[in-house]
């Protein structure tokens, strides 16, 4: 026999323990919401005209998840050096060769204010990483993010309720039939 949200007795009070457990689960919750938007990808649209900029790869590839590995990229040079991410297949990485450090050219808008990848190539000039791959890659990212955002957000939300409902508002409720009742 399962258990429903609906079994909990009318006018239950949880207690100080089951207070405190519901809070640390809601904070948890609501944390790793958080850290997965701020993994979010904002994905801008398509550049009319790009640049090569060389880059290298300053760390080995790291496996996020089965399907997801982080490929590190130090871009540019001098005072505009800096690091990017992507989040690629770890299927596809794996048959691109680039486990170990070396340098690369990467394509990117001419406003040095937009950090965003178009496409990497590797010392011949020929492409390892097309734009459409890194914009493909960017969107799966997101989504599955987007996904554990909801669905994290929303058992944070149903934590609140339950801590609302039968944590403060059963017990001012109890206190006062209490009052009524001396």
């Amino acid at each position: 026999m399962g258990y429903k949200i609906s079994d909990i007795p009318k006018g239950y009070v949880l207690s100080v323990f089951e207070i405190i457990f519901s809070i640390i689960i809601f904070i948890f919750l609501f944390v790793v919401s958080m850290h997965h938007f701020g993994r979010l990808v904002e994905i801008p649209s398509a550049p009319r005209k790009v640049v090569l900029k060389s880059a290298f790869i300053y760390r080995n590839i790291s496996t996020i998840s089965k399907t997801t590995s982080n490929l590190y990229l130090r871009v540019g040079q001098g005072d505009e050096t800096y690091d990017y991410i992507i989040e690629a297949s770890t299927r596809e990485v794996q048959h691109l060769d680039l486990r170990k450090p070396r340098k690369l050219w990467v394509a990117v808008e001419p406003d040095s204010s937009k950090k965003f990848v178009w496409g990497v190539y590797d010392d011949e000039l020929g492409l390892i990483i097309s734009r459409a791959k890194i914009q493909q890659w960017s969107r799966q990212n997101n989504f599955s993010n987007y996904a554990v955002i909801v669905t994290w957000g929303v058992l944070s939300v149903f934590m609140l309720y339950l801590l609302i409902k039968y944590g403060v508002w059963n017990r001012f409720l109890a206190k006062r039939n209490a009052r009524e009742n001396h």
